[in-house]
């Protein structure tokens, strides 16, 4: 019988943020809530993961039963019983969502604020207690920031069950649950309370969670996946998950009504598109079994309602590819010089990054043949298909192996005969740099952040371009002319060419296959333009700085190009600045003004814009033919 916990209501002291405060530093991201939090979660527990194996990850969208609605209700009766202006949980949602790990250290360490020393656990403090501890090592990857609050912003009521079983500090088992939420401040009895709260066991002010059997029978008794064996881990329960609504289509309101009331199934299908697709694209590198192993790094599973969703289709397409790519730099990093063999039957190449004659990472180029490997209709890992397409680079760190993003700031695109992508994972050594380039949320590498940081990303950047355009470029023959042009030449076309011949392909299984639903089609994107990273040439009297940049349209004939700047927050967060701002200056262009001019095609040319004083700037281009403006 579940009876209720104590409430623990936190007063505002000198330095305390308001409850819902932390999401307000942490900015803004282009990730959804539901991205944001698979991606987080996920990543959180690859960080506990132990030495055991494999630590496994899963998401349930769960129906409320009477039962389970029972319970819940129950469990808040004592901040029911306090009158005040404060928000009481309740499970007035018909879905529940559990998210958990096995195979993890869980939430162990002391559970109350007692100091620990370095090296010792405190994962309950710091998940529980606290908010906002980083890392300082380069390995987590969701720890920090989005990483602790993800959850809570899922939660239409900012509330979150919390099941965990781990060792404690005597090396026993030993299961915790606590319940905590973020919600607004408010005021009661004329004492100001900060809208953190806790429900747990504990005296005074002093929160604690529930634990040993009792802890056991609750957690059973609420959550769908228990703890077998000597497994340890962590299980969330997310009150009223914040569901996408059907829409009949991208312009259309959401049918909230079917959130509030009724069509449970209709939400499911939609929720299991979109988790589903957010595992694949954030989380694809945990389903690449490396070479030498038989189990991917981390088995995801996907359940919604009383359904088991595939994630990987039986023919995995793209997937087999990005795949191919990763394997082909874990092996290279080890010291393998076997190839990696591509679902093509093309090796994989692998290029060492250097800056200043060190190795700051590794670009694994995959050619993918269009005759031997056609599109599948709906694979939402393929750069050439789909609403919302990939870009062909991969981004991520060597110790989380989780996509940051995909870019692509290359020199090619596909070509009728052959398409090609790439994974970019930085060196071990070199982690904590690009970790120190991500915002909040983890979504990107801020090639304008300041000192050194800025310096490894740009760097980075030009470094990836230039081995791109020597992997792609075929010469023009009458140029060749001297002998080590021609080698260079044939070289080149060798390189092109020798896509043509593909190699036998390695039967062995490279990733842990699924089967599952698609998407739909789209068209394929080209990209005209590569342009070079702008550098500073003045600082105005007002501060204001002068940048330029070097750029050239791959074609013949005349184009539009259009350059865009935004400034570059902290968090990441990206806002465009007007283009009568900008006093552009085109060199060999005819200035169409806000933004746009006329350029001749295989010219390298400049643009020069002022941007705002001391502030992070991303300028970007793009080049359309004139023939699709008349």
């Amino acid at each position: 019988m579940i009876e209720p916990l104590s409430w623990f209501a936190k007063q505002f002291k000198a330095g305390d943020m308001d409850g819902t405060g932390g999401d307000r530093l942490l900015g803004r991201t282009d990730l959804s809530p539901l991205e944001v939090l698979i991606r987080e979660t996920a990543q959180n527990s690859w960080d506990a993961r132990t030495n055991k194996g494999s630590p496994r990850y899963g998401v349930h969208l769960r129906r409320v039963d009477f039962r389970l609605r029972a319970d819940i209700e129950r469990l808040f009766d004592a901040g029911r019983r306090v009158s005040g202006r404060h928000r009481v949980p309740n499970a007035s949602n018909i879905h529940i969502l559990e998210v958990f790990d096995r195979g993890t250290s869980g939430l162990d360490g002391p559970t109350d604020l007692s100091p620990t020393r370095v090296g010792e656990p405190c994962n309950f403090q710091d998940l529980i207690l606290k908010v906002g501890v980083p890392r300082d090592d380069g390995k987590g990857g969701g720890t920090y920031g989005f990483g602790k609050t993800a959850a809570y912003a899922f939660s239409g009521q900012g509330t979150v069950v919390f099941w965990t079983r781990c060792r404690n500090q005597e090396g026993a088992f030993e299961h915790r649950l606590v319940v905590s939420a973020f919600h607004e401040s408010y005021v009661t009895a004329g004492e100001q309370f900060t809208g953190r709260h806790w429900w747990g066991a504990g005296e005074g002010d002093l929160v604690a969670p529930l634990i040993g059997d009792v802890a056991q029978a609750y957690g059973e008794r609420l959550f769908a996946r228990h703890f077998d064996g000597d497994a340890t881990g962590t299980s969330l329960l997310i009150l009223d998950p914040r569901i996408t609504a059907p829409r009949d289509s991208e312009f259309d309101e959401p049918d909230l009504g079917q959130l509030r009331h009724g069509n449970a199934s209709a939400l499911e299908a939609q929720f299991s598109e979109e988790a589903r697709r957010a595992i694949r694209r954030h989380l694809w590198p945990k389903l690449i079994i490396e070479p030498g192993s038989e189990r991917p790094p981390m088995p995801i599973e996907l359940r919604v309602h009383d359904r088991e969703v595939e994630i990987v289709d039986e023919n995995a397409g793209a997937l087999g590819s990005w795949g191919a790519g990763l394997n082909a730099i874990r092996g290279h990093v080890r010291g393998n010089d076997e190839p990696v063999i591509a679902p093509s039957g093309l090796p994989v190449e692998v290029h060492n990054v250097v800056r200043n004659r060190k190795t700051i990472g590794h670009l694994a180029v995959v050619k993918r043949m269009k005759a031997l490997e056609p599109a599948l209709e709906g694979d939402d890992l393929d750069p050439a298909i789909g609403e919302d397409p990939l870009q062909r680079i991969a981004l991520m760190r060597d110790q989380a192996e989780l996509v940051v993003t995909t870019d692509d700031w290359s020199d090619h695109t596909a070509s009728p005969i052959f398409d090609w992508v790439a994974v970019f994972k930085s060196s071990r050594e070199w982690d904590r740099t690009f970790a120190e380039a991500e915002p909040p949320a983890h979504d990107m590498w801020v090639s304008n952040a300041g000192g050194e940081t800025g310096l490894v990303i740009r760097a980075m950047r030009n470094r990836v371009r230039a081995i791109l355009r020597e992997t792609f470029t075929v010469p023009d023959p009458t140029s060749i002319q001297t002998p080590d042009a021609t080698r260079r030449g044939v070289g080149a076309l060798a390189r092109m060419f020798g896509m043509l011949l593909p190699s036998a392909v390695d039967e062995k299984p490279l990733i842990a296959r699924r089967s599952g639903p698609g998407g739909t089609r789209r068209g394929m994107r080209r990209q005209l333009i590569s342009v070079e990273a702008p550098r500073l040439v003045a600082t105005l009297e007002d501060g204001r700085q002068l940048q330029q940049t070097t750029f050239v349209v791959h074609s013949s004939g005349d184009f539009l190009v259009d350059v865009s700047v935004s400034v570059v927050g902290d968090d990441g967060a990206r806002t465009q600045v007007p283009a009568d701002e900008l006093a552009v200056s085109w060199e060999q262009a005819f200035d169409l003004g806000n933004g746009r001019a006329r350029v001749a095609g295989d010219v390298s040319q400049s643009v020069t814009i002022t941007g705002p004083a001391r502030r992070a700037l991303l300028i970007e281009m793009n080049a359309s033919t004139v023939d699709a403006h008349d």
